[in-house]
C-alpha cells in the first residue's frame, strides 16, 4: 500500500491542477498560454501540478492587489438597512400595532384633555360611572303575595 502512495498523490494533484487550469479564464492564466500549462501538468508529474497551483495562487494575489480599489467611505448614507431612517419609515405601515410600544395613529386622542392624576383610568369607557340600577317597585312584582292561611283540609 505504501509504495502506491506517491502515485496516488501525483494522480490526485494532477487531476486537481488539470481541472483548475481548464476552469481558469484565458485572461487569468499566469505567464504562459493555457495549452502549455495543461501539457506541463499532464507530462511533468509532481512538479507540473505544484508549479501551476503556486503560480495561480501568486498571480491571483498580485492581480487582486493591483486591481482592487480601496474601499470608499465618502458616502453619507448609512451602511445597513436598520440604520437607514428612510428604510425604517417605509416599514412603518407593516408594523403590528399589538407588538408596538408606540400607540397607533388611530389610538391617539384628537385633542389633549386635562392631565389626570395617577391611578385614574384614562379610557373614556372607564371614566364614565355606571348608572345605578333602579330599585324594583314592590307593586310591579309579578309574584302575588297571599297573606291568607293555607288550607288545613284533610290530607290523604
Amino acid at each position: 500500500m505504501a509504495r502506491y502512495l506517491p502515485f496516488l498523490i501525483s494522480l490526485a494533484l494532477t487531476i486537481y491542477a488539470l481541472f483548475s487550469c481548464i476552469q481558469t479564464r484565458d485572461e487569468d492564466v499566469p505567464y504562459l498560454p493555457k495549452l502549455v500549462w495543461i501539457l506541463l501538468i499532464v507530462f511533468v508529474p509532481f512538479a507540473g501540478p505544484i508549479v501551476w497551483l503556486l503560480m495561480v495562487r501568486y498571480y491571483d494575489r498580485q492581480q487582486v492587489a493591483v486591481t482592487r480599489p480601496a474601499p470608499k467611505r465618502t458616502s453619507s448614507r448609512p451602511l445597513a438597512p436598520d440604520d437607514d431612517p428612510d428604510f425604517l419609515a417605509s416599514l412603518e405601515p407593516f408594523r403590528d400595532p399589538r407588538l408596538s410600544n408606540h400607540p397607533a395613529a388611530d389610538d391617539k386622542p384628537e385633542r389633549p384633555g386635562p392631565p389626570t392624576a395617577p391611578g385614574t383610568p384614562t379610557t373614556p369607557a372607564a371614566k364614565a360611572e355606571p348608572e345605578p340600577a333602579p330599585e324594583p317597585d314592590p307593586a310591579d312584582s309579578e309574584t302575588p303575595v297571599d297573606d291568607a292561611k293555607p288550607d288545613e283540609g284533610p290530607r290523604g
